[in-house]
């Protein structure tokens, strides 16, 4: 999806932004697994509107630089760390990342590689730009996991769309493992995206969400419609989310 062919970007954050402890709790995972006192660059490779650059920086206490395509997306991200001297922003694609053979020590891309037009160039450019032994930490959800999307029943139609997006988790790891990538940690991980149904539905109205954004309009409105009534006549308290893969691949 052209982001900037569109008005995703002005009301991205408040479609998809998390709270700090969720944002904290999701990074866990990759920090965790990776050696932190030797992480000093990062690439947030597709940041969009940087929703992940700050924690990146905090966790790993790194600079970052955040590369994506879209230049509204970006023009969003500046505006959030104008005083922050450890975060930069870049307007590039995965396939031409302007970065030095062997300047960064870890990439990280979230809810990206759907989005990546060539996943084998852009594999093939983050082997370039990491350092002998650099990581690749990758968060999205795969096709083995569409059913746990908690709209499926609502959008007739979005579980299609869904799945020609989507790749298998194994097709990721050969795409990875092809380009001179091991795999040394991975995880399927159930994330909040939304603390309730009524919270839910808020955002799901402002079609931030990329697959929703692909509906028809008139599809769109009635599940939206049966979301809303959902939220108002359910008494569940717990929060709503879906299961989301974390790989971490080591360059050889």
């Amino acid at each position: 999806m052209d982001y900037d062919n569109t008005n995703i970007p002005a009301r991205y954050d408040e479609g998809r932004e998390i709270s700090g402890p969720a944002k904290f709790k999701q990074l866990a995972f990759f920090a965790k697994n990776s050696h932190q006192d030797s992480i000093n660059n990062i690439l947030d490779l597709g940041c969009g509107t940087a929703r992940y650059s700050g924690a990146l920086a905090d966790i790993f206490t790194a600079n970052v630089v955040g590369i994506d395509p879209s230049q509204k997306m970006i023009d969003q991200a500046q505006l959030k760390f104008v005083d922050r001297q450890d975060i930069r922003f870049e307007l590039a694609s995965g396939e031409a990342l302007p970065l030095d053979q062997a300047s960064i020590d870890m990439v990280y891309m979230s809810m990206v590689l759907h989005h990546l037009p060539d996943p084998d160039k852009t594999a093939q450019e983050c082997h370039r730009i990491l350092r002998n032994g650099g990581l690749v930490c990758i968060r999205n959800t795969v096709t083995d996991e569409v059913t746990s999307y908690p709209y499926l029943n609502f959008f007739p139609s979005i579980q299609s769309i869904i799945e020609s997006q989507l790749i298998y988790r194994q097709t990721l790891i050969e795409i990875f493992s092809a380009k001179g990538f091991d795999l040394t940690a991975h995880q399927t991980i159930w994330h909040e995206i939304s603390q309730n149904w009524s919270s839910f539905a808020d955002k799901i109205a402002l079609k931030a969400d990329s697959f929703v954004a692909r509906l028809e309009e008139n599809e769109f409105r009635s599940g939206l419609s049966a979301i809303q009534k959902k939220a108002q006549n359910s008494n569940e308290k717990a929060p709503i989310g879906l299961n989301i893969d974390s790989f971490i691949f080591r360059k050889l």
